[in-house]
C-alpha cells in the first residue's frame, strides 16, 4: 500500500462516525420516488455539506419529481477536463416504512429502507471530498455531482441534465450499489425497454350469440405466448408479460385486452431486434386487432475500449488498496446505462451489501468504507483520456 492509500485509510478509520452521522440524518429522511414533497430536508443537508466543502449546489426544480441537485466547485474551470459523479436520492419505500425498519448499525451491519440502494452512496459522495479537503490532496479533475430524484422511476425528468453533463465529463462514476455481496464493480448492465400490448376484440353476449364476439382475452392469450418465444436466457435476453388486463364481465366476450411487457437486454443490437420482433407481433385468430406502444427507453452499458481502460485503472486502485476487484453485469439499469453513450463509466461503485427493494436491505459498513477508499482515490486520478 503506497503512502497516499495508507493516508486515505487512516483517515477513513479515525472518521467512521462522520460517515455514520451523515449516513444516518440521509436514512432518517423517507424520500420515496412518488412522493415530492419529502425531499426538501434531504436537499438541505447535502446543500450545506457541499457547501461547507467549496461548492455551489443548485436544485433544479421537478415537475412530477423532487428535482435534481447539481453540485459544482466554486472555483470551476470549465475549461478543464471534468468528472461527473452520479447517485440518485429516491427509494422504493412507502412513508412509514422507518417504523419497521429504523436505521441502526449493529457491529458490521448497517440497515434502514434505502441504505444500501443508495443513500451509502450518497454519503460517499459527501465523505470523499472531505477526506480530499482534509488531507490537501491534489484534486486535478473537478468533480461534478449530480443527485437526481426519479432513478426508480426511470429518470425521465433527469435524463437530460445527466446527459447534458455526460457529454461534458471525461470519465462518469456512479455510486449506485455493487453487485452481489462480494462487491463486485458493474462495468456492464442491460439496457431495460418496456412496451404495451393492446388487442381489440369484438364484444358479444356470452350466452346468446358468443360465436358474434372475437374474445380479446382469447386473443391477448395467443401473444402472450409469442412474447414468452422471444426469451433467450443463454444470451441474457428477457421478456416479461408482466401485468395483463381485459374484459368487462364474466358474461361478455372481452372486448379489449392488455398486456405491459419488461424486456432487459444485453446489446443495443438485441435490443433493436427484439423491439422490432414485438412490434411484428401478429394475431392468430381473425378479428383482432393489435397495437403496440413502447421501446427500449434505457440503452444497455456495454464494454468499450474507453471504459475498459476505467475498469483496468479502477483494478489498479483497488490493488493499492489491497484489494482485489471483480466486475459483472447487473440484469438491472441505473443512470450510468444513459452517461456510458457520452462518457467513459463505471457504475456500482457504492455500498457493498445486499437486499436492494427488499425488507432485509442493509450494507456492510467495512467493506463499504474499503470502497469509499477506492472511490477517493478514483476522483484523485489525472486526465484518463486525451
Amino acid at each position: 500500500m503506497n503512502d497516499r492509500a495508507r493516508l486515505i485509510r487512516k483517515y477513513i478509520s479515525e472518521h467512521k462516525a462522520d460517515f455514520r452521522s451523515v449516513l444516518q440524518s440521509l436514512v432518517e429522511i423517507e424520500t420515496p420516488s412518488d412522493a415530492p414533497e419529502t425531499f426538501g430536508p434531504l436537499w438541505d443537508i447535502l446543500s450545506e455539506q457541499f457547501t461547507n466543502l467549496d461548492f455551489s449546489a443548485t436544485h433544479y426544480e421537478g415537475d412530477k419529481t423532487a428535482g435534481q441537485l447539481l453540485c459544482i466547485p466554486k472555483n470551476f474551470n470549465s475549461n478543464k477536463p471534468s468528472q461527473l459523479i452520479v447517485g440518485h436520492s429516491d427509494t422504493v419505500w412507502d412513508i412509514g416504512t422507518l417504523n419497521d425498519m429504523p436505521f441502526s448499525i449493529d457491529g458490521n451491519e448497517g440497515s434502514g429502507p434505502g441504505i444500501y440502494d443508495m443513500k451509502a452512496g450518497l454519503a460517499m459522495m459527501v465523505m470523499s471530498i472531505q477526506i480530499i479537503r482534509q488531507l490537501d490532496l491534489d484534486l486535478s479533475v473537478p468533480p461534478i455531482f449530480l443527485i437526481n430524484s426519479d432513478e426508480e422511476m426511470g429518470s425521465d425528468e433527469s435524463k437530460e441534465l445527466i446527459i447534458e453533463e455526460a457529454k461534458k465529463a471525461e470519465r462518469t462514476f456512479v455510486l449506485e450499489p455493487s453487485l452481489g455481496t462480494d462487491g463486485k464493480i458493474k462495468t456492464q448492465r442491460k439496457g431495460v425497454g418496456g412496451f404495451e400490448v393492446t388487442i381489440d376484440g369484438k364484444p358479444s353476449h356470452a350466452g346468446l350469440d358468443p360465436e358474434e364476439g372475437v374474445s380479446a382475452i382469447l386473443g391477448l392469450s395467443h401473444i402472450v405466448q409469442q412474447l414468452y418465444r422471444l426469451n433467450d436466457p443463454a444470451n441474457g435476453i428477457t421478456v416479461n408479460v408482466g401485468t395483463i388486463e381485459g374484459g368487462e364481465r364474466s358474461n361478455v366476450v372481452a372486448a379489449k385486452s392488455k398486456a405491459v411487457v419488461d424486456v432487459r437486454v444485453p446489446t443495443q443490437e438485441d435490443g433493436e431486434r427484439i423491439k422490432e420482433q414485438i412490434y411484428n407481433l401478429q394475431p392468430e385468430i381473425d378479428g383482432i386487432k393489435l397495437s403496440v406502444t413502447g421501446d427500449i427507453n434505457r440503452p444497455p452499458l456495454e464494454k468499450n475500449k474507453s471504459n475498459e481502460k476505467l475498469w483496468e485503472v479502477t483494478q489498479k486502485l483497488g490493488q493499492e488498496l489491497g484489494l482485489e476487484l471483480k466486475d459483472g453485469m447487473s440484469g438491472g439499469a441505473s443512470d450510468g446505462n444513459f452517461t456510458n453513450l457520452h462518457s467513459p463509466t463505471i457504475d456500482g461503485l457504492g455500498a457493498v451489501g445486499e437486499g436492494a427493494h427488499a425488507y432485509h436491505e442493509k450494507i456492510f459498513l467495512e467493506q463499504t468504507l474499503d470502497r469509499l477508499a477506492l472511490f477517493t482515490l478514483l476522483l484523485l486520478e489525472p486526465p484518463i483520456f486525451d
